[in-house]
């Protein structure tokens, strides 16, 4: 007999991808020229530019998987005049159990002003005033966040022996099983936070310049410019994987007990149990390149007549602020047994020779496997397919779960 399970598992909320704000390319030109004396000219500009992505995910996931094969348990009780035989055949149960949950994903472009900013004051009467001020403000917020409590109950058994043979009279009696395999697989992969803002650091504002020339005598010139850039972000992950796992084979606990007149053996199968955990959780990447500040400056105060004041004021600030924080908890409480044991033959009598009674057992096998892996944090580097947990599970399968 042979029984398989296969749970595939993929909670695909929130797998987000944004692209936004395309930067904006065309160039600022402010020109104050030719105004008469005594004139007054006064120009504001302000562009303010703000991105805001909030990616969130929650995802409360619990399998109870019970498999179950068995050809055993069998009876052959109070015979008289002939042989008595119980041959079994194989049993094997595969199960595998696979989760994937909560993956965000943010590509932005930064929204800068790509084209330059150009201020011309020139020409302008005596005695006057002409005032240029300049305002470029740029921040992108993203917020990432999962949140996943995943709960898997695997109950696996393969069972052969069990069988009973007693109290027969009168021939040979012969218990002979087959081999009993049973597999587990649990491979959970959760929670992946990935950002790229700015697109290798192509997406930054352009050059400007600021010109205050032959202005007449007793002006006053001023341009004040101010430029921020901000990136702020942050990513949170958050998770609790339980695994309460048993893998079971058993070929033993045969009896043969009370048998008359002939020969009495047990002769058990192999039996091999292979439990394999993988627990992935808690990947944080960021590629960030944004600076929406000038890309070069130049000033240029030249020609203007005489007691003129000429001020001009510029202030560039770029700051990019990422926060990843990842907390987890793994309990995994395994049990793997392989059992050819266990198996009786008493109070029989009469067999050929002085030996009437025979156990065999095949051999008994288990093998477990526990990986676990997780809490990464990186900014610069989006390589996800290369963190690889045990032997089995790779976090890009994470990805593939969501075409991404």
């Amino acid at each position: 007999m042979n029984y398989k399970n296969r749970f595939l598992i993929a909670i695909a909320t929130g797998a987000v991808l944004v692209s936004a704000l395309a930067p904006l390319a065309s160039a600022d030109t402010i020109t104050v020229s030719g105004n008469g004396e005594n004139s007054t000219s006064n120009v504001n500009l302000s562009a303010n530019t703000t991105t805001q992505v909030n990616q969130s995910n929650n995802a409360n996931i619990s399998n109870n998987v019970d498999s179950s094969s068995s050809t055993g348990g069998n009876s052959s009780n109070g015979n008289t005049g002939g042989n008595t035989s119980i041959t079994t055949g194989n049993a094997t149960s595969n199960t595998t159990v696979t989760t994937a949950a909560n993956l965000n994903q943010a590509d932005l472009n930064c929204g800068c002003k790509n084209g330059s900013t150009d201020v011309n004051i020139t020409g302008n009467g005596e005695k006057s005033t002409n005032t240029v001020g300049v305002d470029n403000t740029n921040t992108v917020f993203v917020n990432q966040t999962n949140n996943a409590n995943i709960k898997n109950n695997v109950d696996a058994d393969a069972t052969t022996g069990g069988n009973n043979a007693t109290s027969n009279t009168g021939g040979n009696t012969t218990i002979h099983t087959g081999d009993a395999s049973t597999n587990v697989e649990v491979g959970t992969a959760a929670n992946a936070n990935i950002a790229i803002v700015g697109n290798g650091g192509s997406d930054n504002a352009g050059g400007s310049s600021i010109t205050i020339d032959g202005n007449g005598e007793h002006s006053f010139n001023g341009v004040a410019l101010d430029q921020y850039s901000a990136v702020v972000l942050n990513q949170n992950n958050k998770a609790n994987i339980d695994n309460d796992v048993k893998g079971d084979a058993e070929t033993g606990h045969n009896t043969a007990n009370g048998n008359t007149h002939g020969d009495v053996s047990i002769t058990t199968g192999d039996a091999t149990t292979g439990v394999s955990v993988d627990n992935a959780a808690n990947f944080n990447a960021a590629d960030l390149n944004c600076d929406c500040v000038t890309d070069g400056l130049g000033v240029d105060i030249s020609t203007n007549g005489e007691d003129s004041m000429n001020t001009v004021g510029a202030d560039t600030n770029s700051v990019v602020a990422p926060s990843q924080a990842n907390s987890q908890g793994f309990w995994n409480d395994v049990f793997g047994n392989g059992k050819t044991g266990g198996n009786t033959t008493i109070s029989n009598t009469g067999g050929n020779g002085n030996n009437p009674s025979g156990v065999s057992t095949g051999d008994g096998n288990s093998d477990t496997n526990v990986n676990n892996a997780g809490n990464v944090n990186s900014i610069g580097n989006l390589t996800l397919g290369g963190w690889t947990f045990g032997t089995t599970f790779d976090f890009s399968q994470l990805l593939s779960f969501f075409g991404a």
